[in-house]
């Protein structure tokens, strides 16, 4: 079986041609009452014409879900019948698409430019050149291999011996490409900043930054779907990929307190989670590495888009954290020195109470398995005043977004050292 999974695999990547999205709309939807939620809940979990950017949480907040030029009918039904307010934000998804991608590609370098989103060759190349630019601060490695076989690389930034460490894990999720724009800046400026904050977090803390944590699902949306999300392993004859943020271990597929796994047991389904933890030899790669290093690390940081938020666990439970105060003060401050940087307004809190159930996830699988006790996922740009653009985030906010992230991550390690960390 796994010889015929293997074949069509070869078949399809041999003959896929790029999938595009000209006239595909996304919406906005108003989530007013429990019908609508139920049915929305329902339509997210069972159709495979549908794809939603956000899931149906609660009443009172708002979905965005991306319909299909053949399910306009179909929708404009659904929103009848439920009475449901919605918005088009994008009218034609190809176009932003098409406006994100660059008019000429870097194909190898040994620098890398910010006005571009750039390929998994050039990361790894100039993730390799920081090393041998500096030697003493900057030792690269490879934690593991992707299920196509492409490196998981690791940069460990230490400048002074004795430091307690922060693990970033970047680009977890295909689609969300200005998650590793965003951690090679912040490498660049950590190497290259002359401001003195930088400095000190940079010098005193020991920083370990997987960039691109799912290399294949990256590669291809920059060949075949842009719109992408999981791995590319082989599941069955129609089905690939795992959500890797639904495959650790720690409250794998456990239900929240209203029976929401936020996962999915369909290997089809966006959020699958996989036929067990662990399944994906990146989420193993990640989970191995803090194995053999465990008790180094203060802080744990995933960074996605889009949300404008900062994450803490539990993605399964709405209960107060032991450290609670802890974690939503030294959130709160990442928060206010992002905001002070652009104005771009950060939402602080649990995950399953201000965005929605997530079970398996790797902040939990940091906090909950390896007692990491500072644990984040950031939730970056995408939509807001600036224009709406989901995950294709136009190049021209990359630095944007970095240089907020980066002052974010000034004010984290400064307010958690207030409560003994990262000293």
């Amino acid at each position: 079986m796994k010889l015929l999974y293997l074949f069509l695999f070869f078949i399809v990547a041999t003959h896929a041609e790029k999938a595009r999205f000209d006239n595909y709309r996304i919406y906005r939807i108003q989530l007013e009452n429990e019908d609508q939620l139920k049915a929305l809940r329902q339509l997210a979990e069972t159709s495979d014409s549908y794809n939603f950017w956000s899931y149906p949480k609660k009443v009172g907040t708002s979905i965005e879900v991306m319909v299909p030029p053949h399910q306009f009918s179909h929708f404009s039904d659904i929103t009848k019948s439920l009475s449901l307010h919605h918005e088009i934000i994008i009218k034609n998804l190809q176009e932003v698409f098409d406006n994100e991608q660059p008019r000429k590609q870097t194909k190898f370098a040994s620098f890398m430019e910010w006005t571009e989103y750039q390929s998994i060759e050039t990361i790894h190349e100039w993730l390799d050149s920081l090393q041998v630019e500096f030697p003493n601060w900057v030792t690269v490695s490879t934690i593991g291999h992707s299920f196509q076989g492409r490196a998981l690389k690791l940069l460990k930034l230490s400048k002074n011996t004795g430091n307690r460490g922060v693990f970033v894990e970047s680009h977890v999720h295909a689609r969300e490409w200005v998650a590793s724009a965003t951690t090679t800046y912040i490498i660049d400026q950590f190497l290259r900043s002359s401001n003195p904050e930088v400095l000190d977090i940079s010098a005193n803390v020991d920083w370990y930054f997987l960039v691109i944590t799912n290399p294949d699902g990256y590669e291809y949306t920059r060949t075949e779907n842009r719109n992408w999300r999981k791995t590319r392993s082989v599941q069955s004859p129609l089905c690939w990929g795992v959500d890797p943020n639904r495959n650790f271990a720690h409250n794998w597929m456990v239900p929240d307190e209203y029976g929401v796994t936020g996962s999915s047991t369909s290997p089809c389904s966006d959020v699958f989670s996989g036929i067990q933890p662990f399944s994906e030899p990146e989420t193993f790669a990640v989970h191995n590495f803090l194995s053999n290093h465990t008790g180094m690390f203060d802080v744990y940081l995933d960074m996605h888009s889009y949300d404008h938020s900062i994450l803490y666990p539990y993605g399964n439970s709405r209960s107060l954290l032991p450290n609670e105060n802890e974690v939503k003060t030294v959130g709160d401050a990442a928060a206010a020195r992002l905001f002070a940087k652009h104005g771009i307004r950060y939402r602080v809190g649990n995950q399953a109470l201000i965005l929605y159930a997530a079970s398996g996830n790797a902040q939990d699988h940091a906090y909950g398995h390896f007692n990491i006790p500072l644990s984040f996922t950031f939730e970056m740009r995408g939509s807001g005043d600036y224009g709406n653009f989901g995950f294709a985030l136009p190049p021209r906010f990359i630095i944007p977004n970095a240089e907020e992230v980066l002052e974010a991550y000034i004010g984290l390690v400064q307010k958690a050292r207030e409560f003994g960390r990262l000293n």
